[in-house]
């Protein structure tokens, strides 16, 4: 029985995989202070890994994206820790309620960016991570609150990697708050109207005998963001 839900997680996994990969070509922005490095879809379907596929489904994920980067490169870049860490986290946060991941990282996050120089310097930007934090003693949240609590803090998460790794200007950090604010709200919409779509597009598939098997390749839906525990 292990085997077969680990092999399930596994093609799960895998199927997320090439989705992101698929959905990355949607590019949204660049990021600033790099030519390469852009926003893409993957910051509205990543979290959702978390909602469909619980922690398990998180973990393996990033286990099959860091061997796969390995694979390609077996040095920890900037690229694979901006790639990985920040959408792990925000699908963390959508598979579970634990006060470590909705409260306390971004708690933390707040802290090493203000302690950096620079962040010290543009301490406002660290303030738009408050909205977690506060979302954290909010009891009932709705669907896009549950979003938005998640992507911003896969924007804690990677801000903090970026900070630490890639020189900008305090005058950057701040002029980027309402391009953040903005951005964030257009992901926390996607996220939502994704995981509508996908529910739906489930609801007419269960009827197939190889997608409606136990422990299936395509995932249930839970009713409602709130019940996630």
């Amino acid at each position: 029985m292990k085997k077969y839900i680990t092999y399930w997680t596994g093609m799960q996994a895998i199927a997320w995989l090439i989705i992101i990969k698929l959905v990355s070509f949607l590019k949204i922005s660049f990021i600033v202070g790099s030519q390469l490095a852009h926003f893409s879809a993957v910051s509205i379907v990543t979290p959702l890994v978390g909602l469909l596929s619980g922690i398990i489904g998180c973990w393996a994920l990033l286990v099959i994206k860091m061997a796969f980067g390995f694979a390609y490169n077996p040095v920890i870049s900037l690229h694979m820790l901006a790639f990985c860490v920040p959408g792990f986290c925000a699908s963390l946060y959508l598979a579970s309620s634990h006060i470590s991941i909705r409260l306390i990282l971004p708690i933390v996050c707040m802290v090493l960016f203000i302690g950096h120089p620079v962040g010290f310097y543009s301490f406002a930007y660290a303030l738009c991570w408050l909205i977690p934090i506060i979302l954290y003693f909010v009891r009932k949240k709705s669907f896009f609150l549950q979003a938005l609590g998640s992507t911003f803090v896969a924007h804690a998460v990677g801000s903090v990697i970026w900070l630490y790794t890639v020189p900008m200007s305090s005058v950057l950090w701040l002029g980027l708050i309402p391009i953040v604010i903005v951005e964030r709200l257009l992901f926390a919409s996607g996220i939502v109207i994704t995981y509508t779509v996908f529910c739906n597009l489930r609801n007419r598939l269960r009827n197939i005998n190889f997608l409606n098997k136990r422990n299936k390749i395509i995932p249930a839906c839970p009713r409602y963001f709130s019940e996630i525990e």
